[in-house]
């Protein structure tokens, strides 16, 4: 019988987060949609949902100005999802909160799916970032697979000692 530490278990549960997210990202790049209907929404920890709601009802109206009335209600509709969306949260998750929201058009090339994904990272993203464009913004979900341990190195000779991390 394999016996685990608790520091194992935290090490596979952070390498299946990672995997999760890699997944994600790998869908949300493949994902090709008709105009700037894909809303891509990162919210750093202690942020507030109210006023990122606000700032979700000023999109909306600006978006009254565009002028096909398709992309104006593909993007109006993202807009009034991801709002929905926000509304399952009180308060900003501890780690923060992204959100992806848009209409994908299916392999066929014909049939479209709205698609909504929306999660606490496994560890804090510090960067609040709102993008509502033709594909999905997927780099602060890049951060979150860094490598944040550190190695340190010493060398020591004859002559003297040198100090480093990687």
């Amino acid at each position: 019988m394999v016996e685990t530490s608790g520091a194992g278990f935290a090490t596979d549960e952070k390498q299946i987060e990672k995997w999760k997210v890699k997944r994600l990202i790998r869908t949300l790049d493949e994902a090709k949609g008709n105009g700037t209907s894909f809303v891509s929404l990162f919210i750093p920890p202690k942020e507030s949902v109210m006023k990122i709601n606000q700032m979700l009802g000023n999109e909306f109206a600006g978006a009254e100005n565009i002028k096909s009335r398709q992309t104006r209600q593909s993007v109006q509709t993202a807009i009034t999802s991801t709002k929905e969306r926000l509304k399952l949260y009180k308060n900003t998750p501890e780690n923060g909160l992204y959100i992806f929201c848009g209409v994908i058009l299916m392999e066929d090339g014909k049939t479209e799916k709205k698609i909504m994904y929306d999660a606490s990272p496994f560890r804090p993203i510090n960067i609040f970032k709102y993008a509502c464009q033709n594909s999905f913004h997927t780099d602060p979900l890049h951060s979150l697979l860094e490598d944040d341990e550190k190695f340190g190195f010493i060398i020591m000779d004859g002559m003297g000692t040198l100090f480093g991390t990687l």
